[in-house]
């Protein structure tokens, strides 16, 4: 009682947020993530923050997606805070659960709507609306968006193995493929939309696929819809919001293991949030001067290491 005291205490005039991915893979994760006594529980607990972020992934991609894993792993995340949880879905809870290597297999799309039925439900959206403008598009749900300490947040639903566009075993292949048209109009028009709110300081986007991994893929086309490179749209489509704004734009996301920050455009900072087995560890993000402060939530370190 007195953690949940403390924590409700310290989230009174904060300006900063936590944000994960790629959580919880191995046991030591489980550890650190367990309340009351674990490493990452703790600090989260007594640190100010908003509201806390999952960027997706949140099992392991060795271990099969049953509903028995999942609902575990949503009780251990949304336990962690008193504060609100936002989550966008990775590729690990779905495109992936198709693989030969797991056992059961399931349908990728069967897959999709049982998470979001199992994330995003009355209890997820309540504490949700806690957060100012918090909204869900229409036509897919696991994309939000809201205001906090004067800056504009969207999620976007773009998953790992090329936004589902390869890889796909279970699924009728153009149901699949179609899907992945949808989510892209869908993701493009989210992330547009965000220049309406024209009074934010800035703009953050959150999602799970490393969009910034080195292909020699081919972009998708019409008659190219799948074994290529699914991520091309979304780089484009974030170079020109940042160029339509003169104020700071942050792109976070998980997928793949490095813990490191990139200066993308004058105005455009990338961050490659911890996760991923080999940093078992939570940022804490704020905005101070203009600029992105990222600390790491194990060590208090402010973040340095660049990406690659």
């Amino acid at each position: 009682m007195l953690v949940s005291s403390l924590s409700l205490a310290l989230t009174v005039a904060t300006n900063s947020f936590l944000v994960m991915a790629d959580m919880p893979y191995t046991p030591i994760d489980e550890i650190n993530l367990a309340k009351p006594n674990g490493k990452l529980a703790k600090a989260v607990a007594t640190t100010p923050h908003g509201f806390l972020m999952h960027l997706g992934d949140m099992k392991s991609g060795s271990l099969a997606c049953t509903n028995e894993l999942l609902t575990s792993n949503k009780k251990l995340l949304t336990s962690l805070s008193s504060q609100p949880f936002i989550y966008t879905p990775g590729d690990n809870e779905w495109t992936d659960c198709d693989r030969a290597t797991l056992n059961p297999r399931f349908d990728e799309l069967e897959r999709l709507n049982y998470v979001k039925g199992l994330m995003y439900d009355e209890a997820y959206v309540k504490k949700a609306k806690q957060l100012e403008g918090f909204t869900q598009q229409a036509d897919m749900l696991e994309n939000a968006r809201w205001q906090f300490d004067g800056i504009e947040f969207r999620t976007l639903h773009i998953p790992g193995t090329f936004n589902g566009r390869s890889q796909i075993l279970k699924t009728d292949k153009n149901v699949a493929l179609d899907a992945a048209d949808t989510r892209d109009k869908l993701n493009v028009n989210w992330l547009n939309q965000a220049l309406v709110n024209q009074s934010a300081k800035a703009y953050v986007f959150g999602f799970q696929a490393d969009i910034y991994r080195s292909t020699k893929k081919q972009p998708c086309a019409d008659l190219r819809r799948s074994d290529c490179d699914a991520f091309k749209v979304y780089r484009d489509a974030i170079n020109d919001f940042a160029k339509r704004t003169d104020k700071p734009v942050l792109v976070m996301h998980g997928d793949t293991p490095p813990y490191c920050q990139q200066q993308l455009a004058d105005n455009l900072t990338r961050l490659n949030v911890p996760g991923d087995f080999e940093v078992s560890d939570i940022a804490k993000v704020s905005l101070v001067d203009g600029h992105w402060q990222i600390n790491s939530m194990a060590s208090g370190k402010v973040l340095t290491v660049q990406c690659k």
